[in-house]
């Protein structure tokens, strides 16, 4: 194979050479970014979000009636609620919470140790820490471990304290990760902080993977009782048909009280990927570009060999005609394309940086690696080997005679 004959060949065709290696380069940048994202996006599913999703079940509801504003009618409906939804034969437990895991917005107080001097600013890390107002059995339903301490006890319900005085000191369970960082090298269990008394810490929980700080979390044992609030229930239900369980449930929660809006009914795991919803959608949105981009390229691949064998039909049967077998015409055909991809190969570095600090303007991006782009090469390199096949292969059909008769 004649790499400077290649050479020549390629620039008598310059335009249909040059549009080829840069519609390999656009498509290594794409393909290079897609596969980041979609690497990424796989990611952010898989981590551990330390709790279970299977079978739970949440939803939001909202007052209508006026009647909801008096804090004494709104605690005894939920009272009703708990108690109706705990004699479905399919829900295990049920809790109340202000907010879920895996949620943007929401409550955020901030918490320092009750003893910190008023003259050292708190940490920067120690602000805006989501704050949740949960049910009793919040930490059992979602099968989170309590690693120091204990779980709340209904001694700990702080609801008809908070009604009292808004200066009500509760007793309040913290994550691990918060634990540690405002008490490093000792437990926190005991601790008496601005937001109360630590009685607990809870092994880490997915709360807001998109924030620093992912798995900060306050948790109170109480209800807000104010109907302008927003308030999910969850349940944990056994194993069965979905849409027959939530037609149980908005039913159960009808006959306690009607004159309320029932959101949709959801699962955890639901609500989990619609958490990563903006990072699959643009993983997958890149993924169609690049497919689209790959069949194009390779329809200009095969073009551009097919044009190459029609030109070169002459110079084919000269080789056939001085012994040239089948498979070196194949190769001959074909190492052109191997040698554009190579070219494309090179210079796609650029493209695939280019397009990486583009796209890290608007989002989050990861930074492209050698394997990731090699993978992205041996991609590209296939797709133009398979469009390239076929043309090459019609080539070694020609007979000599009939090849030197073009002259």
């Amino acid at each position: 194979m004649n790499i400077k004959a290649l050479f020549k060949s390629m620039l008598l065709r310059k335009f249909a050479t040059g549009l080829l290696i840069f519609q390999l380069i656009l498509t290594l940048g794409l393909a290079c970014n897609s596969l980041l994202l979609s690497i990424e996006a796989n990611e952010k599913m898989s981590r551990d979000v330390g709790f279970e999703m299977d079978d739970v079940l949440a939803f939001q509801i909202r007052p209508t009636s006026e009647a909801f504003l008096d804090a004494d009618f709104f605690l005894s409906v939920v009272e009703e609620d708990m108690a109706a939804l705990k004699n479905l034969t399919e829900v295990e437990l049920v809790s109340y919470t202000n907010q879920l895991p895996l949620m943007r917005g929401g409550n955020f107080h901030s918490i320092e140790d009750i003893n910190h001097p008023q003259d050292v600013p708190v940490d920067s890390q120690f602000n805006g820490i989501p704050t949740y107002y949960t049910g009793q059995d919040f930490f059992r339903l979602l099968g989170a471990n309590i690693y120091q301490g204990r779980d709340f006890e209904a001694s700990d319900n702080a609801t008809r304290g908070y009604l009292a005085s808004m200066d009500f000191e509760p007793n309040i369970i913290l994550t691990q990760s918060l634990a540690q960082a405002l008490y490093p090298g000792e437990s926190a269990v005991g601790k008496q902080t601005n937001e109360g008394r630590v009685v607990g810490v809870v092994s880490d929980l997915a709360i807001t993977p998109s924030r620093k700080y992912a798995h900060y979390g306050i948790f109170k044992f109480r209800n807000m009782a104010r109907a302008q609030a927003r308030m999910f229930y969850l349940l944990k239900v056994t194993p069965g048909n979905v849409q027959e369980i939530k037609k149980k449930i908005i039913s159960a929660m009808k006959e306690v009280h009607p004159e309320r809006d029932i959101k949709e009914i959801f699962t955890m795991k639901a609500h989990h990927s619609d958490y990563y919803k903006e990072s699959t959608s643009l993983a997958t949105l890149f993924s169609l570009l690049t497919a689209f981009m790959l069949c194009v390229t390779m329809i200009s691949s095969f073009a551009h060999a097919h044009f190459h064998v029609s030109k070169q039909k002459k110079l084919i049967g000269i080789r056939r005609a001085l012994g040239a077998r089948k498979k070196d015409v194949l190769v001959y055909v074909m190492s052109e394309n191997w040698l554009i991809s190579s070219v494309a190969a090179g210079l796609g570095i650029a493209s695939v940086i280019g397009i990486n600090i583009l796209l890290g303007k608007v989002i989050t991006m990861p930074k492209p690696d050698v394997i990731s782009y090699l993978s992205c090469v041996m991609i590209v390199f296939i797709s133009g080997t398979i469009a390239t096949w076929l043309p090459a292969w019609k080539t070694t059909k020609i007979a000599p005679v009939t090849a030197t008769r073009t002259v």
